[in-house]
């Protein structure tokens, strides 16, 4: 037994891995675990370790104003600016599902460019996670259950803590002294997970020694299982050749397009959707805009290419007048920057816009079919006008009047 604690990494260990100087944005919910994850990376900040906290308050206790007061407090005493975003959507049936998607969506909408999200899961929330897929009859992808490291959108979500034993975590609070919320809705055995921790994983760990650290390792063993499939042979552009994926076996069609997901920082649908899938991208008629969605990403198909992206919001007609300078974020993805010499605008293509380049006047229409243009982007491309003069569509095309005007679209990769 004592060997074995050696082999475990401690806190320490693992926080030493991240790269300085980040900078990183953890997630601090205040528990133990994002306490210890805090205080450890705070202790680094004198190595040029650039760190901000992000506490995300559900509003579903009465006392989570007290628990944001509390992250605030604890992250000042270290040195540590930390913000709060409040949730204001209304929960759904499946609390835990509901709670984990707004958050991770609040999460990425805070981050600057270039910051890096941390998370606390250790190795104890791995083998939960193993347990939850294995028993809603996920394969491979699923059974891998949490990455160390993932796409978040533009950003990466880090799992420092992932190999690390929840013992090693409360050593460390204990050492330090840390002071750190509990959750009562962690008691609630109505949650699967909850029943899982207090129920399965201590009879598991009675009878098979290790259990937890063994759930944790083939989660591991399956990450690189799953690394070896490789989308590219099926890309195309920024999206999966339905030609090719129809040739593949229906097995390795599913992975392929898991694999594909997860590269991309999107959550993976239940496999049970995979035939709707299949069914709606590979026999729709070839004018049709199929699209299958599920919590947190949606797919969509434009000749014979099938897209992924985080749910589009919806378009509803748009004008904005712009100042001189300045930079915004953009309602439909990205953030727009600018330069003006005179009043403009920027609006959202209704149809009919034509653009001079050159010497000849272009439909838009037409240039968007030319370029292969989803459809889904045509109507979310903004269109920096002057009066009634287009002036560029997006970062595509610019007429001769923006030659001396600073006009960009910052488009992440993954949109």
């Amino acid at each position: 037994m004592g060997n074995s604690a050696k082999a475990d990494p401690d806190v320490a260990d693992a926080v030493a891995g991240l790269a300085c100087p980040g900078p990183y944005v953890l997630a601090y919910s205040g528990d133990i675990d994002s306490s210890v994850l805090l205080h450890a990376l705070a202790a680094r900040r004198a190595q040029g370790l650039e760190l901000r906290a992000l506490h995300v308050n559900h509003g579903l206790q009465p006392q989570a104003a007290d628990w944001a007061r509390h992250c605030q407090s604890q992250a000042a005493a270290l040195g540590v600016p930390c913000a709060v975003l409040t949730l204001d959507a209304a929960p759904t049936a499946n609390l835990e599902a509901w709670a984990r998607e707004q958050r991770y969506a609040a999460l990425q909408a805070a981050l600057q460019p270039g910051e890096q999200l941390l998370t606390a899961h250790h190795r104890r929330d791995q083998a939960e996670t193993v347990l939850l897929h294995l028993l809603r009859g996920s394969g491979e992808t699923g059974l891998a259950a949490m990455a160390p490291q993932r796409r978040l959108g533009p950003h990466r979500l880090l799992r420092p803590l992932l190999a690390v034993a929840p013992e090693r975590i409360a050593a460390y609070a204990k050492a330090q002294g840390l002071s750190w919320l509990e959750d009562p809705a962690n008691a609630e055995l109505r949650f699967d997970r909850n029943f899982l921790r207090r129920e399965i994983l201590p009879r598991l760990s009675t009878r098979f020694a290790g259990a937890e650290r063994n759930l944790a390792r083939s989660a591991g063993l399956l990450g690189e299982l799953s690394g070896l499939i490789d989308p590219q042979a099926y890309a195309v552009g920024g999206g999966l050749s339905l030609e090719r994926l129809a040739l593949a076996p229906d097995a390795l069609r599913g992975r392929v397009l898991f694999a594909w997901l997860r590269r991309r920082g999107l959550p993976t649908p239940r496999h049970r959707m995979l035939g709707q899938i299949w069914q709606q991208f590979l026999q729709a008629a070839p004018d049709a805009e199929p699209r299958v969605a599920w919590p947190g990403a949606e797919l969509r198909r434009y000749r014979g290419v099938l897209y992924a992206m985080a749910p589009l919001t919806p378009v509803t007609p748009l004008r904005w007048p712009l100042d001189a300078a300045g930079e915004a974020a953009w309602p439909h993805g990205g953030r727009l920057r600018w330069r003006l010499d005179g009043p403009a605008e920027v609006r959202l293509p209704q149809g009919g816009e034509q653009i001079v380049l050159g010497d000849r006047q272009r439909r838009l229409k037409s240039l968007f079919q030319q370029a292969g243009v989803p459809p889904w982007e045509r109507r979310r491309t903004p269109l920096l006008w002057r009066q009634e003069q287009l002036l560029a569509v997006g970062n595509r095309w610019r007429s001769a009047a923006t030659a001396s005007l600073l006009w960009r679209w910052e488009i992440p990769d993954w949109l």
